[in-house]
């Protein structure tokens, strides 16, 4: 363990800023979901996706990233709590959104995205555990 204030090793610069790109990642990607979420007229590539791939991918993309970002493998608690943390916070994004976008004109609120933002966190679940577990 390198000391407070000690300069960092390649090794330690290298987590770090593994850590930093993990967090921008994750946080970066949410708000570009949010802010296509929350407007009026979202981007033209979630209508040209289709709605249910854009909300499958995106859900996929954003459990993975928040895997990466605050709940790594070398990070405390089992598996299975991990697991269960992010599939929650991540449901909770989805219904947060669901109830915000009854708020915003030309927007509706669907009981079926929640569905599919459903699978896309079961998506992103598996596929971060399965590199967990090649990365072994």
């Amino acid at each position: 363990m390198e000391a407070a204030g000690a300069p960092l090793g390649a090794t330690g610069f290298a987590h770090r800023a593994g850590w930093i790109v993990a967090k921008v990642a994750f946080w970066a990607g949410l708000a570009t979901c949010l802010y296509g979420a929350f407007t009026p007229n979202p981007p033209k590539v979630a209508a040209e996706l289709g709605d249910v791939l854009a909300h499958l991918c995106a859900f996929a993309y954003l459990t993975i990233a928040l895997f990466a970002a605050h709940f790594p493998a070398s990070g405390p608690g089992s598996a299975s709590y991990r697991v269960l943390a992010v599939a929650l916070w991540m449901s909770a994004v989805g219904v947060h959104i669901e109830i915000g976008q009854l708020f915003v004109a030309g927007r509706s609120s669907e009981f079926a995205d929640l569905g599919v933002d459903a699978a896309g966190i079961v998506v992103g679940c598996v596929a971060y555990r399965a590199w967990e577990a090649l990365r072994r």
